[in-house]
């Protein structure tokens, strides 16, 4: 599947705070791509403070003044209108059906290309979210799923939304924290090996005998500590452990040697 390019397209945006709020949600997805079209509002200080570290998109936006002049300027591909709104006229879609729909169909996104495919998402103003002219020129009318009765989202967390599912359906790399892990049942252990013999020296210094072939002390030593599904570092200490003690014991022996013999 090629790379995505997921640009938002914002339209007739009131508050400039959501669009640098826009920005920063860009830059958590990793997209670049910032379309403004006729905004309403000048976009100042407030939405450098809004985009906080995700400054990227807002300040390299893309200003259209209708849709005839962002067709003219921008790519070809797939353009989702999101709404809140659904009935007569309109059909909203559920996003991430129609994209897992659009991901397993369409003969473009799955070509080979070293040019991302395009992904348009627009959004409407916050007080009065697309109008249908807006949505006659998009491929699908989706909405974004949510789980109360309020169904209207802000725009700025719509466009976040929007922006994971689409990384749900299509992929990327994951960024990576500091420190960070896989969950230790995904973590592939490093292999390590069970100090056997240091076990079998161990038991036998301290008077246990190895004999028996089915079952003894060793056996059912070595069965209770594999249970635990040790790691290579857990088999280090373990073989520390017993190379001390048998050395301690040795020690000890010296000091007080058995007499096999009446003196």
């Amino acid at each position: 599947m090629r790379k995505l390019d997921v640009r938002i397209v914002l339209i007739k945006s009131l508050y400039e705070r959501n669009i640098g709020a826009a920005s920063r949600a860009m830059a958590n997805m990793g997209f670049k791509n910032l379309i403004l079209l006729a905004p309403q509002t000048e976009v100042t200080f407030e939405a450098q403070q809004a985009a906080a570290t995700g400054q990227y998109a807002l300040q390299n936006r893309k200003v259209y003044k209708d849709w005839g002049e962002f067709f003219k300027n921008e790519p070809q591909g797939l353009m989702i209108a999101t709404t809140a709104r659904d009935g007569r006229g309109r059909q909203a879609q559920d996003l991430q059906s129609t994209l897992q729909y659009f991901a397993e169909t369409n003969t473009e996104i799955k070509k080979k290309s070293d040019e991302p495919f395009v992904v348009h998402i627009v959004f409407g103003p916050e007080d009065a979210g697309l109008s249908a002219e807006d949505i006659s020129h998009a491929n699908f009318c989706c909405s974004i799923p949510t789980y109360g009765d309020n169904t209207s989202l802000n725009l700025a967390q719509a466009t976040l939304l929007a922006m994971f599912i689409s990384r749900s359906v299509f992929g990327g790399d994951r960024t990576k924290l500091e420190g960070q892990q896989k969950p230790k049942s995904l973590q592939k252990k490093e292999e390590g090996i069970f100090p056997d013999a240091s076990l079998r020296t161990w038991l036998t210094e301290m008077g246990f005998s190895l004999d028996k072939k089915k079952i003894n002390v060793y056996t059912t030593l070595k069965r209770m500590l594999l249970q635990n599904t040790p790691s290579a570092k857990e088999f280090r200490v373990l073989e520390i452990v017993l190379q001390q003690s048998i050395r301690k014991l040795r020690e000890l022996k010296e000091l007080n040697p058995r007499k096999d013999s009446q003196d």
